[in-house]
């Protein structure tokens, strides 16, 4: 079954929902592909959608929680574990990437820290047209778009670095980046938090911190500002915006007569087949998604050229570790899920390092004493620039990425800091061998010509007119802490210049 439009989104990410959204506002019919569910949180049954999938809570921790598994030397190369699963696990060769699946994308289950580049001069000297100054505006109007707050004294968030290690020996509280602000609908009166109505009838529920529900498995409340709110509710009541859930694409392929390009995608409500036409097609379906279905796609000879492509891979420099934090008097299941940064004492140049406590630990289907351990921990983060010296490529039906993590001396760093801190708190802090990501990077990367990247100042493949890159594969660097609103910003500059450029009649 083919139908038709005139702009086709894959995936509804950070890439995905805000490109989408500002397209159909500017009058085009805009349809989006997302390979995963609508989640059932708050808002989205605010919204009237009928059929949701639930977050990983309770026992649902073991159904719900991976959608699949795969790896470089996985047999078949990936296995599907259920259709609603929030995460995707690939295993490659020097890192372990984790990739999210849901309508609304990585908003689910980012940590909420909205920040821009923490790398000088980050979009200078990529592309004509592109520079630091022109995305000032984009990164405005997103964070303004998200209501990113800076948190203030009188929310009184409790649990946070600042207060927790003020008086401790050897670290210290980070000061926080330039323009920081969080991603959460802070409660006026944290005693008794309120729902919230916005104006398109969406309704959320302000932060309750004692119940710690919304972290990096999910917000179920909506307190947590996620991309199918801020994006998606208002294009789909106002713009025409048409959104097919549990649509995971395959291929797409450039055609020689009516529309240019045909996306080809697996309807996972029935399990048939079907296929959408249109003359332009965005894809942001998460950095190894969007790179499968377009290296895919080449080997099938569906499309061409594109000689950069699954080159300049990376990991953003994620670092994480598990701190056994395990003091009695500290119950990290309380407050905000990220909770701030924090530094060895002295240390000025520190990379990024924050974390949180686990989100809806008491729900977790495990014996109590170990629920109140794990309450006690904390989920540790390192981000910084890494070298985009990775390679993905599509091998005899299979996708390999290959990572030498050994080339970029923030691990080294990373991992030196956490053994220090760990050292002079007396808390171990587990950490993996191999580096696990939850935000790949490049491999599609900006460039100024086809041999020096994939696509143009425009989002625009260069070799193929009327095909974009909105998420993180498009990046031509690391920006050294979360990429969320870089991500965003990017898609909403990419939007804005296809509105401007193809303005419907």
């Amino acid at each position: 079954m083919t139908s038709n439009s005139q702009v086709v989104v894959i995936g509804s990410g950070f890439g995905g929902a805000v490109a989408a959204a500002r397209i159909a506002e500017a009058g085009f019919r805009v349809v989006v592909l997302e390979r995963g569910p609508w989640r059932d949180t708050v808002p989205v049954r605010s919204m009237g959608i009928a059929k949701r999938a639930p977050l990983p809570r309770g026992r649902l921790l073991w159904t719900h929680l991976l959608r699949a598994i795969g790896g470089n030397r996985f047999p078949g190369n990936r296995l599907r574990l259920s259709r609603h699963g929030l995460f995707e696990l690939f295993f490659a060769d020097g890192a372990t990437i984790a990739c999210s699946s849901g309508v609304g994308g990585g908003s689910h289950v980012y940590s909420a820290t909205t920040i821009r580049p923490l790398v000088e001069h980050y979009w200078e000297g990529h592309a004509d047209g592109v520079s630091d100054a022109v995305m000032s505006w984009h990164y405005n109007a997103v964070l303004e778009r998200m209501g990113s707050i800076a948190p203030m004294a009188d929310h009184r968030i409790p649990n946070t670095s600042r207060v927790r290690f003020a008086k401790a020996s050897g670290i210290e509280p980070a000061v926080p980046p330039p323009d920081a602000r969080v991603g959460y609908l802070l409660p006026d009166d944290p005693d008794a938090p309120q729902k919230i109505v916005d104006d398109n009838g969406v309704e959320r529920h302000e932060v309750d911190y004692r119940a710690n529900e919304d972290g990096f498995l999910g917000s179920p409340t909506g307190s947590k500002t996620t991309l199918d709110v801020a994006y998606l509710a208002g294009a789909l009541k106002n713009h025409g915006l048409v959104v097919y859930d549990l649509a995971e694409v395959e291929t797409i392929a450039r055609q020689q007569s009516g529309a240019r390009y045909r996306v080809h995608y697996v309807d996972h409500h029935s399990g048939a087949r079907r296929s959408l036409e249109a003359d332009h097609v965005i894809l942001a379906a998460g950095t190894l998604n969007t790179l499968r279905i377009l290296l895919r796609s080449r080997a099938e000879g569906v499309l061409e050229g594109m000689p950069m492509l699954g080159k300049r891979f990376g990991t953003n420099g994620d670092f994480f570790g598990y701190w056994d934090y395990n003091d009695p008097s500290v119950d990290q299941s309380t407050g905000l899920p990220t909770t701030g940064g924090v530094k060895l004492v002295g240390d000025d140049t520190s990379p990024m390092i924050g974390g949180g406590g686990m989100p809806a630990v008491a729900s977790y289907p495990l014996p109590g004493f170990l629920r109140r351990r794990l309450a006690r921990g904390y989920m540790i983060a390192g981000l910084g620039e890494d070298e985009l010296c990775g390679e993905v490529t599509f091998e005899k039906g299979r996708l390999k990425v290959r990572y030498d993590p050994s080339r970029s001396p923030i691990f080294a760093r990373l991992r030196g800091i956490f053994e220090e801190i760990a050292r002079r708190t007396g808390h171990r802090i587990f950490m993996p061998r191999t580096p696990i990501t939850v935000h790949p990077t490049g491999g599609a990367c900006l460039g100024r010509s086809i041999e020096h990247g994939v696509v143009d100042a425009n989002g625009e493949v260069f070799d193929n007119p009327g095909l974009y890159v909105t998420d993180a594969a498009a990046l031509p660097r690391s920006p050294g802490g979360p990429p969320s609103m870089t991500i965003a910003a990017w898609a909403d500059r990419v939007a804005t210049r296809f509105a401007a450029r193809h303005a419907p009649g």
